[in-house]
């Protein structure tokens, strides 16, 4: 199968990461898939160190004829079966391609509403199939947006069980930063933004080191655009003298052995995120986890279970449950192996792979076979699946 993926977005993320990852999958089984992308970006940088296939093209505005045409145009030269988009302006850029007959699926990867009906129009009437992260999503479109249930496919995200598993190296990590066996380690991953609750997360370790001052918290990730929110972050840890305890690293391409050096991780999310990945890879991991209630966490965690699960900006809830992991190890230890064995159970990335190809394989051939039966007939082509709004 050829399929093209339409990334506009100049920020890398979570779920710019995992496009290529399955991009990467897809040509290693093979099938032919691409990764179109704006030269610009941070999305092409970090692709290419991927190793993924990635072709560049300016996707600056949602309506552009000519970034159209060019993308029909590659289609056409690949013979592409399908397309993904991402966001709105993948999307639109699309659309045309899509009432030409190629089938677009629209993936939704956040909870944040879609809005009036002129953004819901796109969903309704421009793509052959939504693929939610989350049921909350499908929930949400079908109840706020009048989208029908069959229309959208929900497959949650899936990670690498062989690359994040318990018995990786603990101390890599540690040795780098200069902390013993001993010390107690908070991770959090993710871009520095706002909805992914770093700020919160601060000032919850500082209620924290307040009782247990032999604590690290190491935050992963890099801000979005011109990453003032980044260097403002960092502002504040240095205005509250904890530059030793709060640890910035940036971006890291190590997850794994990050993980392994963690004892914590905390999702302090407020909310936008649907299916968090470093949830997934922390319990690939082994890790005790906490998590606010945003997306799926209450799909997957159960609190105290494989988990303990906090209020979303309640940064006191969130210095209490660490607390609680840190001095009761049972509790930790038991949540951690939990989590470990639900990761095992339901994680599986090639299986998330294996059920998104389904759906496009299922769209190629209801496309192609209705394009066979069009042309055994003396009339116009049958268009896409296209209804015009009342």
């Amino acid at each position: 199968m050829n399929i093209l993926f339409v990334e506009s977005s100049r920020s890398w993320g979570g779920q710019e990461y995992r496009t290529c990852l399955e991009i990467n999958w897809l040509n290693q089984r093979g099938h032919q898939a691409w990764l179109m992308c704006d030269g610009k970006s941070e999305v092409f940088l970090k692709a290419t160190e991927l190793g993924t296939r990635v072709r560049a093209m300016p996707l600056r505005r949602r309506f552009d004829p000519l970034s159209s045409w060019r993308l029909w145009r590659f289609c056409r030269r690949n013979q592409i079966d399908l397309i993904k988009t991402y966001s709105s302006k993948d999307h639109w850029l699309s659309l045309p391609l899509y009432l030409c007959g190629i089938p677009v699926t629209r993936a939704r990867c956040i909870t944040d509403p879609v809005g009036n009906k002129w953004r819901a129009f796109i969903y309704k009437y421009g793509c052959a199939k939504i693929v939610a992260d989350a049921q909350v999503i499908k929930k949400q479109l079908v109840a706020q947006n009048g989208i029908a249930a069959e229309k959208i496919e929900v497959i949650g995200s899936g990670v690498d069980l062989a690359k994040f598993a318990p018995g990786r190296d603990r101390m890599k990590l540690r040795r780098e930063l200069g902390f013993s066996e001993e010390t107690p380690v908070i991770v959090n991953i993710g871009m520095i933004r706002y909805d992914k609750g770093q700020t919160q997360l601060m000032k919850a370790a500082q209620i924290v080191l307040q009782e247990r001052p032999d604590a690290r918290f190491v935050f992963v990730g890099q801000g979005t655009g011109d990453r003032w929110r980044e260097a403002r972050l960092q502002q504040r840890i240095s205005d509250a003298g904890l530059e030793s305890k709060i640890i910035m690293l940036g971006y890291r391409w190590d997850t794994p052995d990050i993980m392994a050096a963690a004892d914590i991780v905390v999702i302090a999310s407020l909310g936008t995120e649907a299916s968090s990945i470093v949830l997934r890879e922390a319990f690939a991991s082994g890790r005790a986890v906490v998590a606010t209630r945003i997306g799926d966490v209450p799909e997957i965690m159960a609190d105290r279970e494989n988990g303990l699960i906090v209020e979303p900006g309640d940064r006191e809830a969130m210095a209490k449950a660490i607390l609680e992991f840190l001095s009761n190890k049972q509790l930790a230890a038991r949540c951690a192996a939990k989590a470990l064995q639900h990761a095992r159970d339901h994680f599986s990335f090639d299986r998330m792979m294996e059920a998104k190809l389904d759906v496009d394989l299922a769209l190629s051939k209801k496309v192609k076979a209705r394009q066979m039966a069009g042309s055994k007939r003396p009339t116009a082509p049958v268009a896409p699946e296209f209804v015009s709004p009342k």
